[in-house]
Parts: C-alpha cells; sequence; structure tokens
C-alpha cells in the first residue's frame, strides 16, 4: 500500500491481511424474484453485462474457476477465500429476494445454499465452456452443466413457492439437493 495516501486505520493482524471489511446494504428487494440459472448463464456467456450485484459476483465467480482451471495454482488459499467471499456476498443478496416469501413451517432448509449453486453452476460452465473442443470432455461437461441448471432452478421454484428454506451461509460444497444422493459431483 502506497505511503503517500495519508492515514488509515486497519483491523487485523497486518494491512494487506485485514481481519474486518465493511460492504454496502443488500441491494436486492423481495419484488425482485430470485434470479434462475438463465441469467447467470447469460452473464457468463458475456450475452449480458451484469446489472446487480448478485450477477456481478457471480460474473466473479467464473474469472476465479477460469483462473483455477488455466493456471492450476499450488497454493489455492487465496483464491479459496475470494470464492468464499463471493459465495457469501451472493449469499446475502438472495436473503433480500426471499424476504417476503411466507415459508411453510415444515419447510427444510436446503443443505446447500444459493451461493454454492451458484458458485457450482459457474464452475461446470467454465468446464463446459473451456473444454467444449475436447471430445473426452465434450458430452460428461454438457450432462453435468444441464443437471446444474435443472437442480438450482428447481432450488429457485421449490424457494419462490415457500417449500423449501434457503440456508443463510455456505454449506455442503460441492452442493447437494434435497432429494438423497442428488447435487454436484466432481
Amino acid at each position: 500500500m502506497p505511503r503517500d495516501q495519508g492515514e488509515h486505520v486497519v483491523y487485523g493482524f497486518t494491512p494487506d491481511r485485514p481481519v474486518a471489511f465493511t460492504v454496502p446494504p443488500v441491494e436486492a428487494r423481495p419484488d425482485q424474484p430470485l434470479p434462475e440459472s438463465s441469467a447467470f448463464l447469460r452473464v457468463c456467456e458475456g450475452a449480458e453485462e451484469p446489472s446487480t450485484v448478485l450477477l456481478r459476483c457471480a460474473g466473479q465467480v467464473i474469472g476465479v474457476w477460469r483462473y483455477l482451471h488455466e493456471q492450476r495454482p499450488s497454493d489455492t488459499s487465496s483464491v479459496d477465500e475470494q470464492l468464499n467471499l463471493l459465495i457469501w456476498l451472493i449469499d446475502r443478496e438472495a436473503s433480500g429476494h426471499i424476504r417476503n416469501i411466507a415459508v411453510a413451517p415444515e419447510a427444510p432448509i436446503s443443505p446447500s445454499s444459493y451461493g454454492d449453486w451458484v458458485a457450482w453452476l459457474a464452475w461446470k460452465y467454465a468446464l463446459y465452456a473451456l473444454r467444449q473442443d475436447d471430445p473426452r470432455h465434450h458430452e460428461w461437461d454438457a450432462t453435468e452443466l444441464e443437471c446444474c441448471v435443472e437442480a438450482l432452478d428447481e432450488l429457485v421454484a421449490d424457494v419462490r413457492a415457500g417449500r423449501v428454506r434457503l440456508r443463510a451461509t455456505a454449506g455442503a460444497f460441492p452442493p447437494k439437493g434435497m432429494a438423497p444422493d442428488a447435487g454436484g459431483t466432481s
């Protein structure tokens, strides 16, 4: 950090590893529906500019996954921190979308958070996009991406209908669906 920026206070162990930071208030509002997979796929493909915090975070997740796939760093701790922060921000924004949804009293809590599913969707998209010309992976990656799309869309439909409660924070990763043996694979 340059020394000519004036006086500043850092809460943490060192100036380059702060423990605390501030974030703006949740942007998402209850009158905006929780996005399905198609909104994220359009951002991942570059067909649409991200228009919300949630979609901007998803765009960052795809960049992190692409970096991991292409660079294959031996130490992924800083990348893991970035992914965890982005997943947390996505989950935080998702809470704004679902704030006024009436949830059935017996509704189960999803084993994985919405952010977990969005991050997994971005990973499956990254694999599909980066390996689509490789005949060894094309069919597998396409099937995995399709399964992830269906699982995320099913979760969104269940949450919108009040049949499932979203986890407030990240849960099982790779994500798990509500049914036994459902969810992500590597």
